[in-house]
């Protein structure tokens, strides 16, 4: 319809070209020439060769996770991979603890701290993490205890609470921070039944009497697990070609706004139907 629409446009402008050289006479013939030109030159670009290129797009922004209604995590990339950044707008905080080829952690991730005291945020692929204890301003990594045989299929959740970070696996262990304490707290990773007994660790005070099931988790508001649209696309970023098409679109609107005002008025009378 469109396309007939416009094709109706240009031959009402070309014959009310031929209309202005006709009918002009004596000094007017001139100016009569320039104007009958200048239409059907007008009415030819839009039936020039337009631009067929896919436009590129800028990366996607969309949110992740959230921790609370105002904390959250906002993946910036294509295809659900990119820089992921700690978001808290009442701090004025945007942060990345991925600056590229993040991706969201699929399983369960229930992060019930306090309003930033330890942020723990697992890479996609559990082969380490990234913390922080000063709510977001700034991050370091954690790392496992030893070498782990399992990936992230194999684990069943993550929950954050009472600032330490339990991992639970599908085969039954558990691995876990430390207590809150002491200079280096929050860095290690360890599955304190079968692993931390055979290691220095063992002496360390804040590694006394370790929680042997995760805490209960009480008031929580936050998400269970992130998401992320893979479809979700950027606006798109100008080219010449796209402006060449704007500027053919924008020419057609401009003769079917003016000169050709008849043909677009008895177009949308007809679109509407009877009744209108």
């Amino acid at each position: 319809m469109e396309q007939l629409l416009m094709g109706l446009i240009s031959l009402w402008t070309l014959a009310l070209a031929g209309a202005v050289l006709f009918l002009s006479k004596g000094r007017f013939t001139v100016p009569a020439r320039w104007l009958a030109g200048g239409l059907a030159l007008v009415t030819l670009l839009p039936w020039l060769p337009s631009s067929h290129a896919q436009q590129p797009r800028k990366p996607s922004t969309q949110v992740v996770y959230r921790f609370d209604e105002h904390r959250y995590l906002e993946l910036v990339g294509y295809g659900c991979e990119g820089a992921i950044y700690y978001v808290d707008p009442r701090r004025n905080i945007r942060n990345p603890y991925i600056e590229q080829f993040g991706q969201v952690f699929l399983p369960r991730f229930v992060h019930a701290d306090k309003d930033g005291d330890f942020i723990f945020l697992p890479l996609d692929d559990i082969s380490g993490f990234s913390i922080s204890k000063d709510q977001g301003k700034t991050f370091e990594d954690a790392r496992w205890v030893g070498l782990i045989d399992f990936g992230v299929r194999e684990v069943k959740a993550i929950t954050v609470v009472n600032r330490q970070a339990f991992i639970e696996t599908r085969d039954g262990r558990l691995f876990m921070t430390s207590k809150p304490f002491g200079k280096n707290w929050g860095y290690l990773v360890i599955d304190t039944k079968n692993h931390l007994p055979n290691t220095i660790y063992a002496e360390r005070p804040n590694f006394q009497n370790m929680p042997t099931k995760v805490p209960p988790v009480k008031d929580y508001k936050g998400w269970t697990e992130m998401h992320c649209d893979p479809d979700l696309e950027g606006e798109p970023i100008p080219t010449l070609g796209s402006r060449w098409n704007g500027f053919q679109q924008d020419v057609a609107t401009f003769l079917g706004n003016t000169v050709a005002w008849p043909v677009t008025w008895l177009a949308r009378v007809l679109a509407a139907g009877p009744g209108v």
